[in-house]
């Protein structure tokens, strides 16, 4: 087996190419055609977590976004049962970042033939996704589309709202302000064409035990229906993204209404850690930056990866999650009463570091993991 170090440009995604491309296809869009005042006109968003629009006093949030790659394993072990999790979870959990309550979904589904028990399996998957993030499964689209799309794709666009001027988008940080890190529930929904390339390089088979401990504080693997024995290491890659409506949006309402640990302006940005890794956090501030002092644990899967991949630690933090799905920002003097009101609700919660004036730059207590570009 080759030890040649792995990454994800090798293993068919370049972050930085898919960077200039985005940037490139905005550049290119015309402008909106709704003025100001109207409804649908364009609200500004620094971050970029979703888009605004006008809507009267209030403002609707839009995202949009696909399982990617992991749908690759989901559909070469024929389980499917967490991949409407995982789309609907994509998206809302942009939404939060802006302040948006998700309250709606709709899904667009791609495959190659009509299977009425595997379109059975995704609704039940949906409807899942939907309780989970408490959100109405509002319609979709199914299309069978053969000669062009060789296995079952699935993508999705969530809706959210939030009170005019109540937008949480980063502009208001301050150094000093600290940062409050969520545990993920394992690999998410990102870096699957790199996973994929390191169980290749493995050998280890998906249908075989995990080799390694699959334990984790705070988190459990949902098994397949009819699994027994050992978790497999195909369970532990397809373990369904973590959504954090609950207890994000629920902090965000109650410090809205006044019952909160914290006034709304309190919290100062919030950012989902999904593809690009911690340099996520750039895309909140055009001159602060971020220290991350005391990491979450990262979960047994990550360490196998980097071991089997021999991917260096600066690639994992660009790659994956880490052990840290989402990154609260708040005012130090209320960060106790916020990490204490958030810990009830989801353990392994932690303090996991600060916002610098030490420049436009994410760093480390691993001094390898620096990024000063998104």
């Amino acid at each position: 087996m080759s030890d040649a170090p792995m990454d994800y440009a090798s293993s068919g995604v370049d972050i930085d190419s898919e960077a200039e491309a985005v940037s490139s296809l905005i550049g290119s869009l015309a402008n909106s055609v709704r003025k100001k005042g109207e409804f649908g006109a364009p609200v500004p968003l620094p971050g970029g977590f979703g888009g605004i629009i006008e809507f009267g006093d209030s403002r609707l949030a839009l995202a949009t976004d696909g399982v990617g790659s992991k749908l690759q394993i989901a559909n070469h072990l024929g389980r499917l049962e967490g991949v409407g999790i995982d789309c609907i979870a994509m998206n809302v959990n942009d939404l939060i970042c802006v302040g948006a309550e998700p309250v709606a979904f709709v899904d667009y589904i791609a495959t190659p033939k009509t299977d009425p028990s595997v379109h059975s399996i995704l609704g039940e998957s949906l409807s899942e996704g939907c309780s989970r993030s408490r959100v109405t499964l509002a319609g979709g689209e199914t299309a069978t589309l053969p000669g062009i799309v060789k296995e079952l794709d699935m993508s999705g666009t969530a809706l959210g709202w939030f009170p005019k001027g109540e937008a949480i988008t980063g502009e208001r940080l301050e150094c000093g302000d600290l940062l409050i890190g969520l545990p993920s529930s394992g690999i998410h929904s990102n870096g699957y064409t790199l996973v994929r390339a390191i169980v290749e390089r493995s050998g280890h088979s998906l249908v075989e035990g995990a080799p390694f401990d699959t334990s984790h504080p705070g988190r459990e693997i949902e098994r397949f229906p009819d699994s027994e024995g050992e978790i497999t290491l195909g369970e532990v890659l397809l373990n369904p993204t973590r959504i954090y409506v609950d207890p994000v949006i629920d902090l965000i309402l109650e410090c809205r209404g006044g019952s909160g640990p914290c006034d709304l302006s309190d919290i100062k940005a919030i950012a989902h850690i999904t593809g690009g890794g911690l340099s996520n956090l750039l895309r909140l501030h055009d001159s602060l930056g971020w220290h991350i002092e005391n990491p979450l644990p990262p979960h047994p899967e990550f360490e196998w990866l980097a071991k089997s991949g021999s991917v260096n630690s600066k690639e994992m933090h660009r790659t994956f999650n880490m052990g840290m799905g989402m990154v609260i920002a708040v005012s130090k003097g209320c960060c106790d009463s916020v990490l204490e009101w958030i810990s009830e609700r989801l353990t392994g919660t932690s303090v996991v570091g600060s916002v610098t004036d030490d420049g436009r730059i994410v760093t480390h207590s691993d001094p390898s993991v620096r990024f000063d570009s998104y």
